[in-house]
């Protein structure tokens, strides 16, 4: 399926994308500008990136939510995590702990996979209600009433799973959640043979660093102390030369008692070849306000929403 059929400039295979990327770049220091990184150029902006999975809907992080949100959001971006257990398997889950999606406790790294496999990862799910899953992370003491996917067979998936079961086209948004895992996660990812069509990446700076290297062309996000970095920098007007540069400047609306929800932030990454992603954005109001602002994306539990608040703006043509 092409996912990008609506644009001819993004219509292009995304080898060739990245051949033309690499032309830009080479080109860029004689103009001052750098190119959007391929992943990005290859979709129709602004690109709505479906946090676990799309765990607004249904349990977050498993398996068949992500196969539901692909068949209703072929173009949406399938974002997810990655730890290991204590047996050294790959695993999904946002948290590094168990305790506020299932009906266990415990950290992911002190079990091991059968136990993971054992647990129900729809017994702390709420569907449309805050993010989709139980706010204070009691529902082990909360009336069952409120959490209707209890007993519906939802496990923890492995990477592995995800992987073969997402189709080829998907698009993907992977976090590396637990030091040391870097390597594995990037040969899993390396094998799929799809890497053009994700962006790799942490939140801590030694583990995105780990992960360029690991994976020199894919796309990464910038971590928390890179992004620091820029930011500063855009709000004072300087360079930024001095900061590391990555693909994509995965953002909340502000920070540090900074607005980052600004179109000067945005043009300053755009000068850099940085796209600009919010998160997490779940009320339509603030989605429709980002993506008349020219965010390139945003993430959001509820991808369902998100497109019909950017179907309706490109109807009335305030959006690409």
């Amino acid at each position: 399926m092409d996912l990008v059929k609506d644009s001819p400039a993004h219509s292009l295979p995304l080898r060739l994308v990245s051949v033309l990327w690499l032309v830009a770049a080479a080109l860029a220091g004689c103009r001052s500008v750098v190119p959007l990184h391929p992943f990005i150029l290859s979709q129709r902006r602004p690109i709505i990136f479906a946090h676990r999975g799309g765990g607004g809907t249904g349990p977050e992080a498993t398996l068949p939510v992500m196969l539901a949100t692909h068949a209703r959001n072929p173009a949406a971006v399938i974002e997810f995590d990655v730890h290991m257990s204590r047996d050294g398997q790959l695993v999904v889950l946002h948290d590094d702990t168990v305790d506020r999606t299932t009906n266990g406790t415990g950290k992911v790294t002190d079990l091991t996979l059968p136990e993971l496999e054992a647990l129900d990862a729809g017994y702390c799910a709420t569907p449309d209600q805050g993010d989709g899953t139980d706010d204070t992370g009691t529902c082990h003491h909360a009336d069952p009433i409120r959490f209707p996917f209890r007993g519906k067979g939802y496990v923890i998936p492995t990477l592995r799973a995800i992987l073969a079961a997402l189709p080829p086209e998907t698009f993907m948004s992977v976090e590396v959640k637990q030091p040391g895992i870097e390597r594995a996660v990037s040969d899993a990812l390396r094998a799929t043979g799809h890497l053009d069509r994700m962006v790799v990446g942490s939140a801590n700076d030694d583990e995105a660093t780990r992960i360029r290297s690991a994976l020199p062309r894919v796309a990464g996000y910038l971590p928390v102390g890179a992004a620091k970095c820029f930011v500063l920098g855009a709000k004072a007007g300087l360079g930024y030369a001095a900061c590391p540069i990555y693909a994509v400047f995965a953002s909340p609306l502000a920070g540090g008692g900074l607005a980052l929800d600004t179109r000067g932030v945005i043009g300053a990454a755009h000068d850099v070849g940085m796209a600009v992603v919010y998160w997490t954005i779940n009320d339509a109001p603030t989605m429709e306000r980002l993506f008349r602002l020219g965010a390139d994306g945003i993430y959001t539990d509820y991808p369902d929403r998100a497109r019909m608040v950017l179907d309706r703006l490109r109807g009335e043509g305030a959006a690409k």
